[in-house]
C-alpha cells in the first residue's frame, strides 16, 4: 500500500509542475543512432588525443629519470597500443572504426623510443610479441597481456615483435628503454588536479586542459613523479600509524579521540612534501633536456584561475602559490649554477 501511495503522490506531483510552451523535438530510433554513434567517435578520438598528448610528455621525464628511481626501474617499448576488444557493444563498434579494425593496433610511438628506433610506426597490428600471438580469442589476447606486462620487469632488455603492415608481415627486434616505473595515465575527472598513488601518476582531463602548454604539464608530471620517487605516500602512511598509536592509547583510557592524532601525524610534513616534490621535479626535467625558464609562471596562472591558493595557510595540505613561485625560481637558478659550475646537476639531499 505505501508503494502504491508514493506513486500516486508522484503522478500528483509531476501534474502539478509547470511544464514548457512549445513542443519537443522528436527524432526517430535511426536518427539517434546514427548521431549517438558520430559522438562515440568524436569521444573516443578525443580520449585517445589526451592519452596520446599525456603520453609523449611524459615518456621523456620517465626515460631521463631511471638513475633518480634505481627500485623502480622498468622496460618500456617506448609505443602504447589498444584493442576494441577491450570496449563493449556501440564503443567496441567506435573502437574498431577508429582502430581500423580488430586486432592489437600501435597508437602511440615515442619519438626517441626503443620502438622507434627499430621502425614501429603508428597504426602497426601487433601479431606476436616474443612468439605469443595476440589471437581472436579472450584466452590468446590474456596470454598475450600477461607477455607484455612480464617484459616490464624481465631481466631481458630485448623484445620481438611480429606485425602486419599494409597487408605485409614484418619482424622487429627491439632493444627496450629503461624508464621510471611509474606511468602516466588519465583520469575522466573534469578537476584541476593530479596526484602520485605510488605507483602511477594521475593527471585529470581537467588539468590537461588547464595546462595547455607542454611545459606546464611537464612540470606536473615531473612534480608527481617526485611524490612517487621520494616515497611520500609511504612516509605519510608511517606517519599516520605512529600517530594512531596514542589515538589507540587514548581509547585504552576510553577516550575517542576520532584518529585526530593519526590525521595529524599524516598531515604533519604535507607541505614539506609538496615543496620536496617541486624542487626534485624541477631536477627530473632538466635531467630530460625540458626547458625550465618561465615554468615558475605556472603558479601565477594557478593564482589567478584560483584566487584563494594565493594566501598562507599552515592548515593546508600545499604551500601557498607565492611560495611555489618563489621556490621554483630559486631551484632553477641552482640547477643554473651547478651547470655553470660543471658539477654533477642532482638534487641536494640532506642527511
Amino acid at each position: 500500500m505505501l508503494k502504491i501511495g508514493l506513486s500516486i503522490l508522484a503522478v500528483l506531483l509531476v501534474t502539478a509542475c509547470a511544464s514548457p510552451s512549445t513542443v519537443r523535438v522528436s527524432h526517430d530510433s535511426a536518427e539517434l543512432a546514427k548521431e549517438a554513434a558520430i559522438q562515440r567517435e568524436l569521444a573516443f578520438k578525443k580520449h585517445q588525443s589526451y592519452t596520446n598528448r599525456l603520453n609523449t610528455v611524459s615518456y621523456p621525464i620517465l626515460k631521463s629519470s631511471s638513475k633518480f628511481c634505481p627500485d623502480d626501474i622498468v622496460n618500456s617499448f617506448g609505443a602504447k597500443g589498444s584493442t576494441s576488444s577491450d570496449f563493449k557493444d556501440e564503443w567496441n563498434t567506435a573502437a574498431n572504426k577508429i582502430l581500423g579494425g580488430p586486432g592489437y593496433t600501435i597508437t602511440w610511438v615515442a619519438k626517441q623510443g626503443a620502438a622507434a628506433a627499430a621502425g614501429l610506426l603508428v597504426n602497426d597490428k601487433v601479431l606476436s610479441v616474443n612468439g605469443v600471438e595476440f589471437g581472436e580469442q579472450k584466452k590468446q589476447q590474456k596470454k598475450f597481456s600477461t607477455e607484455i606486462e612480464r617484459i616490464r620487469t624481465a631481466d631481458s632488455s630485448q623484445a620481438e615483435l611480429s606485425i602486419e603492415r599494409g597487408g605485409e608481415t614484418l619482424s622487429f627486434e627491439i632493444n627496450l628503454d629503461k624508464i621510471c616505473g611509474f606511468p602516466a595515465v588519465l583520469s575522466e575527472s573534469d578537476a584541476v588536479n593530479a596526484y602520485a598513488n605510488g605507483k602511477q601518476i594521475i593527471i585529470t582531463k581537467g588539468m590537461m586542459r588547464f595546462a595547455q602548454d607542454d611545459q606546464d604539464l611537464s612540470l606536473v608530471i615531473a612534480h608527481e613523479l617526485g611524490h612517487n620517487v621520494m616515497d611520500h605516500l609511504d612516509k605519510a602512511m608511517n606517519n599516520y600509524w605512529l600517530g594512531s598509536i596514542f589515538d589507540i592509547a587514548a581509547a585504552a583510557y576510553g577516550v575517542n579521540t576520532h584518529g585526530v592524532f593519526g590525521s595529524a601525524a599524516a598531515q604533519a610534513f604535507s607541505q614539506d612534501f609538496e615543496a620536496e616534490a617541486d624542487y626534485v621535479g624541477l631536477y627530473y626535467m632538466h635531467a630530460a633536456d625540458l626547458p625550465l625558464e618561465g615554468t615558475a609562471h605556472f603558479w601565477r596562472s594557478m593564482a589567478a584561475e584560483h584566487p584563494s591558493s594565493i594566501g598562507s595557510n599552515h592548515a593546508a595540505s600545499h604551500p601557498a602559490t607565492p611560495e611555489r613561485f618563489l621556490a621554483i625560481s630559486k631551484t632553477i637558478d641552482e640547477i643554473n649554477n651547478k651547470v655553470a659550475a660543471g658539477v654533477a646537476v642532482e638534487p641536494s639531499i640532506s642527511e
